[in-house]
């Protein structure tokens, strides 16, 4: 989540306007990128005339230099009026769809007869023509005549690439798909093929008696490290021994998997197969294989793989997948994001104890079997929660709410944080009209950003609840 990303700087300019002013801002431009994090890319005097992009044939040899760095997204910065062709151009070059931001740079002062001008609104607006008539999808900021060193400007370049590492990183992404789904949950049910057509993300059967296999043959020493550093990330005095080292071995497994087959997330079946032919419930490892980047979404919905990978990507943190559960019987408008023990540790700074799966063991009668569950309770603050869906008609919706998490009365068993929204009855209703029982569940409001995630994935964004203002403008759908 934190790998440097790298996005390309098309600094679009026409001759005719001040150069020097032109050539000053443009190195202000790639300070204020670098300062978000970001490997910039951009055409030096020997690529281009002052490094700017302003004829066709150097848009050419910009975009051939963006194709052969691997740039994830391209910022279009109209230093001054901009020529607005070579500009799209460059910004549009080769076969990937990359995420565009475009903006432009204010007048250094008063207008009079005699000051340099730059005019960048005005070509700002040719620019965004020239993306729109190429059917570009492009956002802007909010402010979109702005200077470099403003802080709105560095808000939304930094907001801009999380959206472009979300992108890049979901697109040809590769899941897991470990075991099948319950068989009483159609809920998550997903079309394979459809998936890969969409996102281009493969998704790698594995079966359950193989995860098994390799569980049983992980090494001692192996088993005996990964139990030690179990213990010292939750309270496991509830768990014997013998269950501890199921479950060191099981992360080990999973580990292997995830590194040979190149798996950016998966999806688990998590009961009950692995409790009656394995001996522990899975959640606790998947909470902490979710923590190091790999999101691991319960009863084998790779749906939710997906959500917790985007929102996690665009939070730039761990996003844990929960239940929409029960309206809280006294609290106006707050909700019980719930599940059986799998919030990732981070999100949980509180006491953290490994338990036994409640739900399981009193339908059975017994404990045994079931450990593995973690009790803890998300931290209190704002929350972001997304969920991405397949429509039979070939829709791809995406539920966005943003919320805050609150102390109220209630201690429900597992992993559970009460949340509350604007309006829990519209959110409700959004739900039940077009959305699974799983959401993906972050620190933080990145609803605006997510907006823009969807956006340039071609998904269908749903925000039935307002959303705290993200840093940039949508531009044109298509």
């Amino acid at each position: 989540m934190t790998r440097p990303l790298k996005v390309g700087l098309v600094p679009a300019s026409r001759t005719i306007f001040d150069q020097e002013l032109a050539v000053k801002v443009r190195g202000d431009v790639i300070e204020a990128l670098r300062d978000a994090g970001l490997e910039v890319v951009a055409p030096g005097e020997g690529l281009t005339e002052n490094g700017l992009v302003q004829t066709p044939a150097e848009a050419e040899r910009v975009g051939r230099l963006f194709d052969q760095e691997g740039v994830s997204g391209v910022v279009v910065g109209a230093l001054n009026f901009g020529n607005e062709v070579p500009a799209a151009l460059a910004a549009v070059h080769g076969p990937d769809k990359r995420p565009v931001m475009v903006f432009g740079v204010g007048e250094e002062g008063e207008l009079t007869r005699q000051a340099s001008r730059r005019d960048s609104f005005c070509g700002l607006i040719s620019i965004a023509t020239a993306l729109r008539h190429r059917e570009a999808r492009f956002v802007f900021p909010r402010r979109a005549v702005c200077f470099p060193d403003d802080a709105e400007f560095r808000l939304a370049i930094f907001e801009f690439g999380n959206v472009c590492r979300a992108v890049a990183e979901a697109r040809g992404a590769v899941y897991g798909l470990f075991g099948p789904r319950p068989e009483e949950f159609e809920t998550c049910a997903f079309d394979e093929l459809s998936l890969l057509r969409k996102l281009g993300i493969r998704v790698v059967p594995v079966p359950l008696t193989t995860l098994f296999s390799l569980a049983a043959a992980v090494p001692v020493e192996v088993e005996r490290e990964i139990a030690k550093d179990m213990k010292g990330s939750v309270d496991c005095s509830r768990v014997s021994e013998s269950d501890l080292a199921k479950m060191a071995r099981l992360e080990a497994a999973l580990d292997g998997i995830i590194e040979e087959r190149g798996l950016s997330g998966l999806a688990l079946q998590c009961w009950t197969s692995i409790q009656d032919d394995y001996g522990v419930s899975p959640c606790f490892v998947m909470s902490r294989l979710t923590d190091r980047g790999v999101p691991c979404a319960c009863e084998v919905d790779i749906h939710g793989t997906l959500s917790m990978h985007l929102l996690s990507l665009v939070a730039g943190s761990t996003a844990g997948l929960a239940d929409w559960n029960n309206r809280h019987y006294r609290a106006a408008d707050v909700f019980s994001a719930w599940h059986c023990g799998v919030f990732p540790p981070s999100l949980c700074s509180g006491e953290k104890r490994l338990s036994y799966h409640n739900i399981l063991a009193d339908s059975t009668g017994t404990a045994v079997g079931k450990f593995g569950t973690v009790e803890s309770r998300l931290d209190g603050g704002p929350v972001t929660m997304m969920r991405v869906t397949e429509h039979p008609w070939d829709t791809w919706p995406v539920l966005i709410a943003e919320g805050d998490v609150v102390d109220v009365p209630g201690d429900p068993p597992g992993s559970h944080g009460w949340v509350r929204v604007s309006d829990l009855d519209q959110l409700y209703a959004e739900v039940l009209r077009g959305f699974p029982h799983h959401t993906a569940i972050a620190a933080g409001h990145v609803g605006g950003a997510l907006m823009a995630a969807a956006y340039f994935l071609g998904l269908d964004p749903v925000a039935p609840l307002s959303l705290e203002p993200g840093q940039l403008e949508i531009g044109p759908d298509y």
